[in-house]
Formats: C-alpha cells, sequence, structure tokens
C-alpha cells in the first residue's frame, strides 16, 4: 500500500509541474474550445448556486439562449466541473486545479493498468509518468479540448480491455467493465466509440484463449446490462432531443490533412521523445529482441496501427469526403490517446522482459528520469509559450479561430479575474451552433454567423433564470414580430404575456430561435422544456442506480478486503 501512495505522491509533483508556468504566469489560458465548456460549466456552476436545476435547458451559459448542451454531452462530468468552480469561484483557480486534476488521473489511471498487468513497479512509474505527458492528456491544459478528459480514462479503459487477453479464468470482472465503461460515456462520447472498437478486438481474441466461453458471455451480458442502467440518462437524453427534434451536426472537417493529423513540422502533437519509444517498441516486436507475449502483440500491433491512422500518410481527406461516417472523428489525432496508452503499455511490458530476474540498476534509473525530466521541460515549455498570450498588451486570447469580442488585452483580462464568473463570458464568446433545434428542411451556409446575429449579439431583450426556464422581456413600439434570443424545442413551452400562444403568434427561425408577435409596450415571454414523464422519472432511477451500484460494489469489496482477498483486482 505504502508504494502505492508513494507513486500517487510522484505523479501530484509531476501534474504539479506540468502546470506550473501557467501558475507562475497566473494566466487563464483561453484555447481552441475554452469559451464553449466554459459556457457549459458556468451554466452547472449557476444552477448549483441558485439551487435551480434545468438539466436540459441552458438558463444561464450561452447567452441564456435555452440551448441544450450539457444533457447530451457528459451530464454529470458538467455538473463535476460546474462544483469545482462554484468551490473556487475563478476561471484562473479552475484552470489551475482541472490543469493538476486530468494529468494526475490519467497518471493513476497507466499506474492501474500497467500494476494488473504485472509491470515492475519502477517502470509501471515511468510509463505512468510519461503517458500524463502526451498530447492527449496535456491538450486539456493548452487547448481545453475536452478529449483530454477521455484521455485521462483511456488506461482504464485499456485495463478492462487487456484482462479479457491476461486472465484466461476471469476475463471479464463485471464491477471494472460497468464502472469504466460507464464512466467513459458519461465523459467523452468519441472516446467511448474508440473503447468499443477496442474491447471489440481483445474480445475476439479472448475468445479463442478463455477456459469457460459462456462465463465470458455471461459477464458481458450482465456487463451491458448494468452499464445501460447507468449510462441510461445519457441515451433517455438523446432519444428525447432527437426523437421529434433536428439538431445542427457538430464542425464537419473537410480538410482533416490540413489542421487535424499529427504533423513534426508545425505541431507538438508527438514530441520527438514518444516518436522514438514507439519506434523502439514496434521495432523489439518485428525483431523479436525479446520474448513477445500475445498481449504485448496485440497491444504493439493496435496501437501502431492508430498511431500510423494519425499521420498525414493516410488519405484523410478523400475519406472524409467520401465516407461521412468516419468524419464522425473530425481529426484524426484524436486517435492519439489509444495509440500511445497501447504503445507505452506495450513498452513497459517490453522493458520488464528485458530486465526479467534482474536487478533495475541507478545507471537505469537515472536514465528514466532524465528521460522524463527532458519530456517534462518540453511540455513545460508548450504550456509556458500558452501561457504568455495572457500577459499581451492587445489580444490575450491564444487561440483566435471563431472567436468574437468586445474587449481584449487588459480591459478583458480584468474581467476574468472578477469573481463575477459570468462578466467576461459576455466579452468574449465562440459562437458555436453545435445541436441547435434547426428546420428539417433549412439549409444554414453559415450557422457560426447566424447563431452569433440571432442569438449572442442580440441585445434586445432583458432575460432572467427562474425556476421553470428563462423569461424574457422587452418593449416594443410595433405589433412585429420580435427575436427574443431563445431557442425553442419540440418539448418546449411557451407563455406570451401569460397565456399559451395560439396560431400566428410565434415562429422559429431556421437556427430554431422564437420570433413573437409583440403588443405594443411591455412584452414578456416565458419559455420552458418539460420532458416526457418516462425520462424524467428515469433520471432520477439512474441516479439512484449510481448511488446503489457503487455502495454495493464498495461493500463487496471492503468484505473482500477485510478477508485478504486481494485478487478482487488481479
Amino acid at each position: 500500500m505504502k508504494k502505492h501512495f508513494r507513486a500517487s505522491l510522484i505523479f501530484l509533483l509531476i501534474a504539479i509541474l506540468i502546470i506550473l508556468p501557467q501558475l507562475v504566469q497566473h494566466s487563464v489560458i483561453l484555447g481552441g474550445d475554452s469559451l464553449f465548456h466554459f459556457n457549459r460549466f458556468f451554466d452547472a456552476e449557476q444552477q448549483i448556486a441558485h439551487g435551480n436545476f434545468q438539466y436540459f435547458m441552458s438558463v444561464y451559459g450561452f447567452s441564456q439562449s435555452g440551448r441544450i448542451v450539457n444533457a447530451i454531452y457528459g451530464p454529470y462530468v458538467a455538473y463535476f466541473n460546474g462544483f469545482i468552480l462554484y468551490i473556487l469561484k475563478s476561471w484562473f483557480w479552475y484552470q489551475i486545479f482541472t490543469g493538476i486534476f486530468v494529468p494526475f488521473v490519467a497518471g493513476i489511471s497507466m499506474y492501474y493498468l500497467l500494476i494488473s498487468n504485472k509491470i515492475d513497479y519502477v517502470y509501471a512509474i515511468f510509463t505512468s509518468s510519461l503517458y500524463m505527458l502526451t498530447y492527449g492528456v496535456t491538450n486539456w491544459i493548452t487547448g481545453q479540448q475536452f478529449l483530454s478528459w477521455g484521455a485521462m480514462l483511456v488506461p482504464l479503459g485499456l485495463a478492462v480491455a487487456t484482462r479479457l487477453i491476461r486472465d484466461r479464468l476471469r476475463p471479464i470482472n463485471i464491477v471494472e467493465m460497468s464502472i469504466v465503461t460507464s464512466l467513459f460515456i458519461q465523459t467523452h462520447s468519441l472516446s467511448s466509440l474508440l473503447l468499443i472498437f477496442v474491447y471489440l478486438v481483445f474480445f475476439v481474441i479472448s475468445i479463442f484463449n478463455v477456459t469457460n466461453i459462456k462465463k465470458l458471455l455471461a459477464n458481458l451480458i450482465a456487463s451491458i446490462m448494468i452499464t445501460i442502467v447507468l449510462t441510461s440518462n445519457v441515451w433517455l437524453a438523446l432519444f428525447e432531443i432527437y426523437r421529434n427534434n433536428k439538431l445542427l451536426a457538430p464542425f464537419k472537417n473537410l480538410l482533416p490533412l490540413q489542421n487535424g493529423v499529427v504533423n513534426f513540422t508545425n505541431d507538438n502533437r508527438l514530441l520527438l521523445i514518444f516518436a522514438m519509444i514507439f519506434i523502439f517498441q514496434i521495432g523489439t516486436m518485428f525483431f523479436k529482441v525479446t520474448r513477445v507475449s500475445l498481449l504485448n502483440r496485440v497491444v504493439t500491433i493496435l496501437g501502431g496501427t492508430l498511431l500510423v491512422l494519425t499521420l498525414p500518410i493516410i488519405p484523410w481527406n478523400y475519406l472524409f469526403a467520401h465516407a461521412p461516417l468516419i468524419g464522425i472523428i473530425q481529426f484524426p489525432y484524436r486517435l492519439l490517446p489509444f495509440a500511445e496508452g497501447l504503445l507505452l503499455m506495450g513498452f513497459a511490458i517490453t522493458l520488464t522482459e528485458l530486465t526479467k530476474h534482474k536487478y533495475i540498476n541507478n545507471v537505469t534509473k537515472i536514465g528514466m528520469l532524465l528521460i522524463i525530466s527532458i519530456t517534462l521541460m518540453n511540455v513545460q515549455s508548450n504550456v509556458y509559450h500558452v501561457s504568455s498570450q495572457w500577459n499581451s498588451d492587445i489580444n490575450i486570447i491564444s487561440n483566435m479561430n471563431n472567436v468574437e469580442y468586445k474587449q481584449n488585452g487588459e480591459q478583458l483580462r480584468k474581467r476574468f479575474y472578477s469573481r463575477n464568473l459570468g462578466e467576461p463570458l459576455n466579452y468574449v464568446w465562440k459562437p458555436t451552433p453545435d445541436y441547435l433545434p434547426i428546420k428539417n428542411n433549412a439549409d444554414i451556409l453559415h450557422p457560426y454567423y447566424q447563431y452569433d446575429t440571432e442569438i449572442v449579439k442580440n441585445g434586445n431583450n432583458k432575460k432572467k433564470a427562474n425556476k421553470k426556464g428563462i423569461q424574457v422581456e422587452w418593449v416594443s413600439t410595433t405589433n412585429s414580430y420580435h427575436n427574443i434570443g431563445v431557442v425553442k424545442y419540440f418539448d418546449s413551452n411557451i407563455l406570451i404575456n401569460g397565456h399559451k400562444p395560439i396560431k400566428g403568434e410565434y415562429y422559429t427561425t431556421d437556427l430554431g430561435t422564437l420570433m413573437i408577435k409583440s403588443k405594443l409596450g411591455r412584452n414578456v415571454a416565458n419559455i420552458s422544456y418539460k420532458p416526457v414523464f418516462l425520462t424524467t422519472n428515469m433520471l432520477f432511477i439512474n441516479l439512484f442506480s449510481w448511488i446503489a451500484f457503487l455502495a454495493i460494489s464498495l461493500f463487496v469489496i471492503l468484505k473482500r478486503f477485510k478477508k485478504k482477498e486481494s485478487r478482487w483486482f488481479h
């Protein structure tokens, strides 16, 4: 137990060292996806602060547009981040805390994977530390891509997958598989899809390796059923919203080779040290430097394949154009976390095999420390470079792609230092229109511009969140239709000046924005969202199922621990 605690302290120290350049510069990094996620988490934070829980509608964030985002994009993780923000009351300290949290959990996850696969303790710490420094993990700090929240869980998914080969007698631990898969689905959709693919590869191999195939299938079915229950809030929300609405799909990347692959000449997605390690690992398998186990072959071949798919040698532009389903990944480099996790695990297995029955001497330890130190300095340099933008006199936004702002430089910097978390979001934003309820026949050529115009820059309304949804007030001098800057879904309820509207009193734009016919003088509209009865009740059942499942699992673990049955996780 002491050695596991020692390993955790090492991972915590590395996580702090990664974030140190940002901490020293006291910077808020406004990366590519910062403003989108800031709005998600601000909405959750305000719901917590006011005790006004609106699971579907955004009643505080996203310009109080009433759009649905969190319900179909990691709802529980959004509330977790909202709670952190509620406690810290600072965008800077929120970034510092989560910038430590994500790499730390990634390190713990990788350590669990390696120890589960009987990797030597020293190599487990070394390889886990390296994983913490990969692009997939650290990109939460430098660009706030939510891919990193999936990357921090990747080793846990690989622990479930590798058990299918490693443990012939008990290839599926129902508790482990159910919780890990549910965490993925609750956190990051694309990572979940990739995880299922990895599961499938290992499962097919396990069929020819397992001692009791009936037990394998029975445990798999049990895990699937438990996972469906634990993730029912996600499936129900998707069914609820897509059932009667046509939602605007996320951005389609038409040129992935230009902006979505690992390119050594102009990005830091694959540091040289990792490229060398991966080449070494793949080489040891092909040249049979050591005895290569089945597990090592599988993780190396699969990891190497995924790594190749992130490179510009694949005709991604053609594939995205002619096979739209593949385009769901948007950026091929999103395959990196699984490639890195698999290849680093193979590397750890190889190191363990090379030094089997031999003492790991001080020279080897110094070499590993040197590799970690050089890699850490490279990552710190990237963090420093991005953080330094914050102190610019003119532009403090590190990624300006599709970003709009009213203020910049020192003025905007003061907004982010304010205790009012929503204030800076009114002065800088990214008009991302994902999941808006567009009309069936709508052909929206410039969705970012239209969303920006109809909602974000629409300052002719006074909006206020209430226990039912959003109240909008405006004063009109004519009887014309007025854009209230709130979107309407099929199950949205509307009250106009205290009564339910009749035909002709409102319509929606192609983007789903409500246009309401005004009366002369003061007008009030109330917009709420009422899910179907089944969805409402199942959300409560889902929350209860998490509490019950975790409580039962903890009870069983403690019971076995008392009996000194340490084989629970092995």
